[in-house]
């Protein structure tokens, strides 16, 4: 989620006791025919959630790691800061060449990413990392998508909508999750793209709303303070899902429209039966980032050089109007993982 250009990085860290905080352990031995210059050896992932999108990062990371032999130990910090410092002593001590991870926070989790730099274990951030100025010392490479313009993009789809509707000042209210860099940039760009085709768009409301229940509680007092509110655009999945129940509890299909990020089963669905209210997301490919910070955890176990610190994953934008995209999307993802 940051511009680096050529860096080097060291990294590892310090625990015992991974069955007493729940580690999952994955057993990778390698297979005839892997040709992994990291086979044999042992990495740790940190995820931040177990569903949606970090779903689909896991399922990247894991298949990864078996197609190249590696042994796997991996722990979902569900956010929590605490929970992050504690698996990530766990994997330091547990003896781990590489960590992959997307840090709960891209300040307060400097001293974690820290502990494992100063142990010589090299860090893979996927998705969003720690701030520019710690990440050039103590981070070996960002897998993530250009966020700026995955929002942008969708804010272009937006203003679109509005100007073709002959509506100049759109009302907007937003779901965000500006505790993450990658989602202040993808809000930053979305407001970019909609007020370069209509200036005189309204932003009305702007609240955290990114996990599951309580987008949907958010969304909807946003409807109740607004109650004429054009749309909604929320910077997550989950923040997406809730800004339409919202508009569905609100009573406002067809009234009140969505413009999110990502792409699950539950928002491929809602295409399908809600046209009339999610008209666009940008969606990235889950398990592609998770399958490439592997590969890049596997350059920096070899001590290769960093060619490039950034590594962007195309984004694919889905939209109401073309429902066979969406349609061969969730065929491919039949098994529910992103």
């Amino acid at each position: 989620m940051s511009n680096h250009s050529s860096r080097r990085r060291g990294l590892v860290a310090v625990v015992a006791g991974a069955a007493a905080l729940g580690l999952v352990l994955t057993g990778c031995a390698p297979q005839e025919g892997d040709t992994g210059s990291g086979a044999g050896d042992k990495i740790g992932a940190l995820y931040l959630d177990a569903q949606g999108f970090y779903g689909g990062i896991k399922t990247g990371i894991e298949d990864g790691a078996k197609a190249d032999g590696l042994e796997l130990l991996g722990q979902n910090s569900g956010g929590d800061a605490t929970k992050e410092a504690q698996f990530m002593s766990t994997l330091v001590s547990g003896g781990v060449k590489a960590i992959i991870m997307s840090p709960v926070s891209d300040t307060a989790s400097v001293p974690v990413v820290r502990q494992a730099h100063d142990a010589g274990i090299p860090i893979v951030c996927y998705n969003t990392c720690i701030a520019d100025d710690a990440a050039k010392d103590l981070v070996y490479a960002l897998v993530t998508t250009e966020q700026t313009k995955m929002g942008y993009e969708v804010g272009v789809i937006a203003g679109n909508y509005f100007k073709d509707a002959g509506i100049t000042a759109p009302t907007f209210g937003i779901l965000n999750c500006d505790i993450y860099l990658a989602c202040v940039q993808r809000k930053d760009g979305f407001k970019k793209g909609v007020e370069e085709i209509v200036p005189g768009v309204q932003w009305v409301a702007d609240q955290a709303g990114f996990e599951p229940d309580k987008s949907t509680s958010t969304a909807t007092t946003i409807m109740t303070a607004n109650p004429t509110l054009d749309a909604f655009f929320a910077t997550t999945d989950n923040g997406t899902i809730g800004a339409i129940q919202g508009v569905i509890a609100s009573d406002r299909r067809g009234k009140t429209v969505v413009f999110g990020q990502d792409i699950s089963v539950q928002l491929g669905q809602y295409f399908i039966s809600d046209p009339d209210i999610l008209i666009a997301s940008n969606g990235q490919d889950a398990q592609a980032m998770g399958r490439e910070a592997v590969k890049q955890a596997i350059r920096a176990i070899s001590g290769k050089p960093v060619e490039n610190y950034l590594t962007t994953i195309p984004t694919q934008m889905f939209e109401a109007s073309n429902i066979d995209a969406v349609n061969e999307w969730l065929t491919a993802h039949a098994d529910g993982i992103p």
